[in-house]
Parts: structure tokens; C-alpha cells; sequence
């Protein structure tokens, strides 16, 4: 058997992802579900107004169903209307469309807009939301996440218990709502207005813009830390960078865009085989053909650090004898990333060769 080995070698300094960055838990990964980095992935935390992403995908879900409508007109109770914490002007016996809190929960994380979603989608019945909440929460695999109410005020604003999630889990919800392009326009809005742009304020998430950062949600109080579930677009690579449990806003903010500027500098989508890439060649004795070639059929692209060792082995025997027939397995290659085998498939002759005539191999 000849073998023929073919090294590539992408050699960059190792990806620490800010190992000592005062963040209780992180997690970056692909908006396809490909985790690049976890810390802390399972571990439960507070989720402060990360909750509210709960509350808009549930809200979606509503008008999806047909059950409401963006422009339905909203009679705010009075129970919405007094919650407290972060939250936009509301009076007495208030209206508002449903695609204005929308924007009032999801820019300006608005808890009086949020409560009056659930109530306004639960019929009158914030239990029922929030049991709507966990219901899909279960559908989608978030094993770990509990929901109490539809803002994640601390329970001492609320009576009840604290909501609380993973990043892990946090990833899956981001990734659905990434798929609802009405919300993720909502979402990169620095500023939004409502009641007819008499109304306005600004996007509580200050990384808007930078390292092509446009949405999606932010959280803060006293018991979770600061939180955040970002998506980033650059390099034609779109990234969830979600982190739970900063001390402060800078320390998280600043986690997110080292972080991101990390992987944007080491990742990348590598060629690991080319559609049409020459494999190898083999001899053919006494054959109509004196030599068959071997060409890759498909083309594997692979999202990983460059740092990473490619190596490319083709094992195959030093000829063949005439005749041959189709499917025929004359050896094999293989792609080994760091050593460890990523792909491997047989060479197959893939049709059939005749042996030459008496006077064919005379006058060869």
C-alpha cells in the first residue's frame, strides 16, 4: 500500500475566551446551534429581564395562532400599570397597540409592558401566562429554566418565586427568537418610539452597532448581576454571545465585545475538501487505460479555530491489474483534524477496465 500524506498547518495563539473575566457563566455559539465556548452552562442563575424573551416569544406565538393581533388595542389593568422597576409613562385606564409594548418590552425592557402583554394574551389570567411560558420553554429542551412572572423582577417586587434559566438554555430561546425577523427588527432599534412617535426612548443595549451586534436582549437587578443574550454579524458568521452574573454593566459589556473580537480574529469557515480536489492517482496494468485518477466528490467546509492541525492521508495500492471492475475499493483517504480522524471514505474505481488485447499490449 502507498501512502501519501499531505499536511496543513494553521498556527495561531490559543483562544482563551477571558477565562478571569468576573462573569458567573457565558456561552458563545453559532445561530445554527454549534457551541464554540460554555462556561458554567448548566449551572442555574437568576435571569433578571432576560425573562422578557420569554414573554415576546410567547406573545409572537399568540399572534401566530391567530389569537391577537400587533394592532389589537390593549385596556391596561391597573395591576400592570403599577409594577414597578424599569417602565414606560402609563395612565389610568391607558390603551396601547400590542406592537407598542412590544417595543416597550424589548427596547426599553419596560416591566409595566410586559405584565400588560401577559395579562392582555393570558385573557385577564397571569398564571396562565406564565404557565405558557414554561410549556414552551419544556417544547424547546430548557430543561433547567423555571418561570414566575413575565418580567423577572426580583421576588421581593413580586411575592414569587425567582425566574431562573442557564445560558444553555438561554441559547435555545435565542436562537428561536433569531428565526422571527418582526421581533429582531424590533430588537436592533437604538431608538423607538410609541403612541404614535409621542412617546420615545432608547435601546437599553448599549452594543448596538459595534462588531456587528443588533439585538437582543438585556437584564439587570440586585440578586442576578448583570445579563445578556446578544447575536452578532460579521465575516458572514452569525454568533449568540449570551452571559449571566457580571457585577456591573462595563465588566459585562466588555466580556461580549473581547469575547466576540477574539473569535472573529481566530475562527473562521476552513476548506477541508474541495469538490473536483485531485486525491490521487493509480496505475492500471495491462488495462485499456493506463492510469485512473481519484477526485473528491463533495466539498466540506468546517466553522473551527485556525490554530487547528489539517492533515490530509491517502492510502492506496501501487497499481492494479487489468481487468477491473466497477466499485472496485482500491484504498482509502482520510482528514484528521488535531490528530483525530474528521472524514474518511473509501477511493473507488467507478467503472469498470477492460484488459488490453493480444495486439494491444504488442504494440504498447
Amino acid at each position: 500500500m502507498k501512502k501519501v500524506i499531505i499536511g496543513i498547518y494553521l498556527v495561531m495563539g490559543m483562544l482563551s475566551f477571558g477565562q478571569e473575566d468576573r462573569s458567573a457563566a457565558k456561552l458563545l455559539g453559532t445561530a445554527d446551534g454549534k457551541i464554540i465556548n460554555c462556561i458554567n452552562g448548566e449551572k442555574i442563575y437568576p435571569l433578571a429581564s432576560v425573562t422578557k424573551m420569554m414573554t415576546i416569544l410567547i406573545t409572537y406565538d399568540a399572534i401566530s395562532k391567530g389569537e391577537i393581533s400587533m394592532e389589537d388595542m390593549v385596556d391596561i389593568p391597573e395591576e400592570a400599570r403599577k409594577v414597578g422597576g424599569s417602565r414606560i409613562w402609563m395612565m389610568a385606564k391607558d390603551r396601547l397597540s400590542v406592537r407598542d409594548l412590544l417595543k416597550a418590552t424589548a427596547v426599553y425592557s419596560a416591566n409595566n409592558a410586559a405584565y400588560s402583554l401577559a395579562y392582555y394574551v393570558g385573557n385577564g389570567d397571569l398564571d396562565r401566562f406564565v404557565k405558557r411560558m414554561n410549556e414552551r420553554a419544556e417544547s424547546m429542551g430548557m430543561v433547567n429554566t423555571s418561570y414566575y412572572t413575565p418580567a423577572g423582577l426580583p421576588p421581593y417586587m413580586t411575592g414569587t418565586k425567582m425566574d431562573v434559566s442557564t445560558v444553555s438554555d438561554i441559547y435555545k430561546l435565542s436562537m428561536e427568537l433569531l428565526k422571527n425577523d418582526d421581533y429582531m427588527k424590533i430588537a436592533s432599534m437604538k431608538d423607538a418610539s410609541i403612541r404614535n412617535g409621542q412617546q420615545k426612548f432608547k435601546n437599553r443595549n448599549k452594543l448596538l452597532g459595534i462588531d456587528g451586534i443588533y439585538g437582543m436582549k438585556t437584564g439587570h437587578h440586585s440578586m442576578a448581576g448583570y445579563n445578556i443574550s446578544i447575536v452578532s454579524k460579521k465575516n458572514d458568521l452569525n454568533m449568540i454571545k449570551i452571559v449571566f452574573g457580571s457585577p456591573d454593566e462595563k465588566t459585562r459589556d466588555r466580556i461580549v465585545l473581547e469575547d466576540l473580537n477574539e473569535f472573529y480574529n481566530n475562527y473562521g469557515y476552513v476548506d477541508i475538501l474541495v469538490c473536483g480536489e485531485k486525491l490521487g492517482t493509480l496505475k492500471v496494468e495491462d488495462g485499456v487505460e493506463s492510469q485512473v485518477s481519484f477526485y473528491a466528490e463533495d466539498s466540506y467546509t468546517k466553522l473551527m479555530a485556525k490554530n487547528r492541525k489539517i492533515e490530509k492521508q491517502v492510502k492506496m495500492k501501487k497499481n492494479i491489474k487489468a481487468p477491473v471492475e466497477a466499485g472496485t475499493v482500491v484504498g482509502e483517504y482520510r482528514i484528521l483534524i488535531d490528530g483525530k480522524t474528521y472524514l474518511k471514505s473509501d477511493l473507488i474505481i467507478k467503472h469498470s477496465i477492460e484488459k488490453m488485447g493480444f495486439f494491444q499490449r504488442i504494440f504498447n
